[in-house]
């Protein structure tokens, strides 16, 4: 049977086919959960904060008695804790790293049932990191995913289209059938991004125009490459009522482009395959919130300690679902700024201002510096010549630049682009800084479907 993407195929699936696939097909717990994230929301914070912590307590007592490399860590840094202290105590654990992770995998983990499955993270630093997660994780983060997309405007089973970059493209196997039936039962069509050719972005307009969905979820730069292509050729686009970014920065130039486009509200969705959704904006769009009942978030500087709000430093994340492979004060390898204001959208839940990028994002210069690469996204936004850039920084002497240009007729143009972003860069990052420029045809994203704008090369 071929589900319409219309009408009355929306209420089928949000009704009848969906609740019967997850409770008696795949027998799972996702829209329980659905339900249970769905009314803690409109709790009061102190609420959610009282669940958090019995939930986090309840977490470190099972590593305590389960966990190898946790029993460890309690031992050597002679670790106490009780559910009313557990704020405090769990600052006493030391942060878990990828490369303590690489070192001492075998003792992060314990099978409960076989459920497990392996996962790595996205590589956009480097090596990728492996762990394990289990269908209870898998549960919590389908029921955050369908939260969020609820902010936005989708109800379950309506018609959404994906962005989004598939294994199955990389490796030239396709979706198949089932792929196909699945995007049928669930109204969610997934459009590959692995690699976008005019040819794909035409049909991928005519797609989106034709299917009106309700939501378009799309990697950060995918939807602004559409975008930019929208626009450069003057095509119809359906507005649909939200768009979600996610798995890159949502930098103020490239959501003002998307939402001149598409016409329609950006919502931006921060997350990683650790451990999926963390935050998103919701309709008020007053800072993004998190999810306490899922996970525990803290911003701490480079010495460990705690940041305040308003102010950046690292996103240390617990998360509280996932009891084969726990993470516990994980360095995720981002950074965040937390806010004390309350969303007067009356949720309970606490927000966080801004993520201003991966930590590799973040350049340094001789006198010793730290300068966010966003004011770099600045100076090549809005380039007559440019369609594309990539700034790297080598070293503290060195910047490459990779840029893709509109047309290769406008040398002259782009030119003189590059001698006024040259000297906007010696004043940010020194004068006596080398800047090497590559034109390339095209700046190919990771297996994980993204590209960073600026990454630097510089240990910090």
């Amino acid at each position: 049977m071929i589900i319409s993407n219309l009408g009355i195929g929306a209420k089928l699936r949000r009704n009848i086919i969906l609740p019967i696939y997850w409770k008696y097909i795949n027998r799972s717990s996702v829209l329980t959960y659905y339900q249970n994230l769905k009314e803690l929301q409109w709790n009061s914070l102190e609420e959610n904060r009282e669940i958090q912590r019995r939930k986090l307590y309840k977490l470190i007592q099972y590593v305590s008695q389960n966990i190898p490399y946790y029993q460890q860590v309690i031992k050597e840094h002679n670790i106490t804790f009780s559910e009313d202290t557990i704020f405090e105590d769990i600052k006493n654990f030391p942060l878990l790293t990828k490369e303590i992770i690489r070192n001492h995998f075998d003792k992060l983990y314990r099978f409960r049932d076989k459920t497990y499955y392996r996962n790595t993270s996205g590589g956009s630093t480097g090596e990728p990191v492996v762990f394990y997660q289990d269908k209870e994780y898998l549960n919590w983060a389908n029921a955050t995913k369908r939260l969020l997309n609820k902010w936005a405007g989708r109800e379950l089973g309506d018609p959404m289209v994906k962005l989004w970059s598939l294994l199955s493209d990389i490796l030239g196997s396709g979706q198949g059938f089932k792929g196909y039936l699945r995007q049928q039962v669930s109204g969610i069509t997934i459009l590959s991004t692995y690699r976008m050719t005019n040819e794909d972005m035409y049909r991928y307009v005519k797609k989106i125009n034709k299917i009106k969905p309700r939501l378009i979820l799309a990697y950060t730069n995918s939807i602004e490459e559409l975008a930019r292509f929208i626009q450069e050729h003057h095509l119809s686009i359906y507005s649909p009522p939200a768009i979600m970014t996610a798995a890159g920065v949502l930098y103020p130039e490239v959501k003002a482009k998307i939402e001149s486009v598409f016409r329609a509200p950006v919502f931006d969705r921060y997350g990683s395959r650790e451990v999926s959704d963390m935050a998103c904006n919701c309709e008020k769009n007053e800072g993004l919130h998190l999810i306490p009942t899922v996970h525990y978030l803290e911003i701490i500087d480079d010495e460990g300690r705690q940041v305040r709000p308003g102010k950046p430093g690292n996103i240390i994340v617990t998360l509280l679902t996932n009891y084969t492979m726990p993470l516990i004060r994980y360095q995720i390898g981002d950074i965040g700024v937390l806010s004390d204001k309350t969303c007067s959208c009356g949720r309970g839940f606490p927000l966080l201002k801004q993520v201003k990028g991966r930590i590799r994002s973040v350049f340094s210069n001789k006198q010793g510096d730290f300068i966010d690469g966003g004011i770099f996204v600045r100076l090549f936004y809005f380039r007559e010549s440019i369609k594309q850039f990539q700034v790297i920084q080598e070293s503290l002497e060195q910047i490459t630049i990779n840029i893709v240009l509109k047309n290769k007729k406008q040398s002259k143009i782009a030119e003189r682009d590059f001698l006024e972003i040259s000297e906007s860069i010696k004043k940010i990052m020194g004068s006596d800084i080398t800047i090497k420029y590559n034109l390339v045809e095209v700046i190919t994203p990771t297996p994980s479907g993204k590209y960073g704008y600026v990454f630097s090369k510089v240990k910090k």
